[in-house]
């Protein structure tokens, strides 16, 4: 039996052929390759960890078909996980000043392990030769075994070494030690009730880290390139330890050294340990993934993208068809809609409402089909068809490889059922009704169960405010898929509505809840000009992986709800009253948003 084609990793675990073989470009140049500190935005999922690694030098050395000195840079990558660096009792020293400290010496080895490690693991044979070995232990012994032994660590110095992954071994092991050494008293500190001040080793960026990553310049493999720290998931530091990475990252040292960091719309600061802030374009540059494939200028880039991340995976099994042919819609749907849009087309030169034949076709025929199936047989709408489900996954490629990968496991459970010989089985299509089930299925797991989880975590971590806000939360997308669902079932002219505009600046506490829904996947940030057309708003966007609960069309939009503060404070508190009064007009209004063709997430 086949494994799953869809199935993902974390790029941290794959390999350079596995990346190689997994790994489709991004259309768009972001420039992130360039010298300078970069921060990568976006939701989990878009792309930003695989970007990251492929970065690195054994997959630029396999994709490029170079060796390790003809790169033009030299990537560390370093994945910070939620336990990695997870010194909270450094928020609980007294002492201001001497919790910095610590933060940084913490954040310093953290790097400086990660860096050797990456040097280790994902260099592959570049580093076996004598002479860069040589180099290598010269490295370690002057900038990282010295350097500790001078801050007043207790650890030994770089001996029986055969290979350079020996040194790097060794030196990593030293870099841990002396890790260790400061989670062992942070582990003290949180049990004691009386304050002891840290005696132990201390390093710093400029002191130890910075001149450290200079030196990896002068390695013989990598003369005279630029180190590129590959920093993935930044998010899961702490606060102080933010602000010790911006306090890095204004240094502005990209001629030699360069972060490239990813973010997951939950980097808790830009402030530095002086309060200063960092600023684009200033200090560093910024790359919104998630948002990257909207505008009138690229809506053809994320479906493009998405079918040519699946073509890879199909040819990998042998798999030689289109993505369409794989994903197929239910034609007799389309059979009918289509009949809608010829419809219009001849009808558009009596009544038509929009500047061609084709635009009342793309705008109503689809919102004229799901109205025609009545409110009992709404349910019997397919969301089967590759183009729907690229709109469903709502520009984050992960999402649709995740559902993907369930429906080739109820396609693959479904042929079993009815054969003993699972080698024979060769899956060519995904059937309409196992698509159409998976999406509906991801659609009420994304509404109520991960809604439930997070009502049940903020409660268990006794935070009520954690726990109310998502409950706002909760309330403001029922609200607004059930006002998105009356809008797409009335006789308006613009009825596919997926997102709303802010008509009045909002109060912090419902700026903090629609903030809370982008930060979560819910609802997606952008802006547009106002009504008066004197200047820009903001516009926020609710996923389309709950068009499935709400009943919507999922393709393309052709206005957007104008809503003032009264209809979001209404909706965060009562669905049923803020849909009922926007029904009899008394909430909001929509604008036609003249981009019926363009790709919106």
């Amino acid at each position: 039996m086949s494994p799953n084609p869809f199935a993902v990793s974390s790029p941290e675990m794959m390999d350079a052929a596995d990346m190689n073989r997994l790994f489709v470009p991004l259309s768009e140049n972001f420039e992130i390759d360039a010298p300078g500190h970069v921060f990568i935005h976006g939701h989990r999922g878009c792309g930003k960890s695989m970007m990251l690694r492929q970065m690195a030098p054994d997959c630029l050395m396999l994709s490029q078909n170079k060796t390790l000195v003809d790169l033009p840079y030299l990537g560390l990558y370093a994945t910070i996980k939620s336990t990695d660096l997870d010194l909270t009792d450094l928020e609980r020293i007294s002492n201001q000043y001497a919790g910095l400290v610590l933060a940084e010496h913490s954040l310093s080895l953290f790097v400086a392990s990660k860096v050797l490690q990456s040097l280790r693991d994902h260099t592959g044979n570049a580093l076996s030769c004598d002479l860069i070995k040589r180099s290598i232990e010269k490295l370690c012994s002057q900038f990282v075994i010295n350097k500790l032994l001078s801050a007043g660590a207790d650890i030994a110095g770089i001996t029986d070494t055969k290979t350079s992954q020996d040194v790097l071994k060794q030196s990593i092991l030293a870099i841990d030690d002396v890790y260790g050494l400061l989670s062992s008293y942070l582990r003290k500190v949180g049990i004691s009730d009386n304050y002891t001040p840290y005696s132990g080793p201390l390093v710093g960026y400029r002191d130890f880290l910075f001149p450290f990553l200079c030196e990896l310049t002068q390695l013989e493999c990598m003369p005279k390139k630029p180190i590129y720290l590959l920093l993935d998931d930044a998010d899961n530091l702490s606060l102080i330890q933010t602000q010790v990475l911006n306090n890095w990252v204004s240094f502005r040292t990209g001629n030699k050294v360069s972060f490239k960091i990813s973010t997951q719309r939950g980097y808790k600061t830009w402030r530095t340990t002086t309060k200063q802030r960092i600023e684009s374009p200033h200090d560093f540059k910024e790359v919104d993934i998630s948002t990257i494939y909207t505008g009138k200028h690229s809506n053809a880039a994320y479906p493009k993208w998405v079918a040519d991340v699946v073509t890879k995976r199909l040819e990998e099994q042998g798999v030689k068809v289109s993505v369409r042919d794989y994903f197929p819609q239910d034609n007799e749907q389309e059979e009918a809609i289509n009949e809608l849009a010829r419809q219009h087309k001849d009808n558009w030169e009596k009544e038509g409402k929009g500047f061609r034949p084709g635009d009342d076709a793309y705008r109503y025929a689809r919102p004229d089909y799901i109205k025609g199936l009545g409110a009992k047989q709404m349910r019997t709408y397919s969301y089967a068809g590759f183009d729907q489900l690229v709109h469903i996954s709502s520009g984050i490629v992960r999402y649709f490889l995740d559902n993907a990968a369930a429906m080739y496991g109820e396609e693959m459970k479904l042929r079993l059922s009815s054969t003993s010989q699972a080698s024979n089985i060769f899956i060519e299509l995904i059937s309409p009704s196992i698509q159409d089930a998976v999406v509906r299925n991801s659609a009420d797991t994304l509404f109520f169960g991960a809604f439930d989880k997070l009502l049940k975590d903020a409660t268990e971590d006794q935070d009520a405010a954690s726990a109310h806000h998502f409950k706002q939360l909760r309330n403001l997308i029922q609200s607004l898929g059930g006002i998105f669902q009356a809008i797409l079932l009335s006789d308006r002219s613009e009825r596919r509505v997926f997102s709303i505009a802010l008509s009045e600046t909002p109060p912090d506490d419902v700026l903090n809840i629609l903030e809370l829904g982008v930060r979560h996947g819910y609802l997606y940030e952008a802006a547009i000009g106002t009504k008066d057309g004197r200047g820009r708003t903001r516009r926020f966007v609710m996923t389309r992986r709950l068009a499935p609960l709400f009943k919507l069309d999922p393709t393309g939009f052709s206005g957007y709800l104008f809503v003032t503060n009264q209809l979001l404070q209404t909706a965060m508190q009562n669905p049923n009253r803020t849909i009922s009064e926007f029904e009899s007009g008394r909430l909001g209004k929509v604008v036609d948003a003249q981009m019926s063709l363009e790709l919106e997430l």
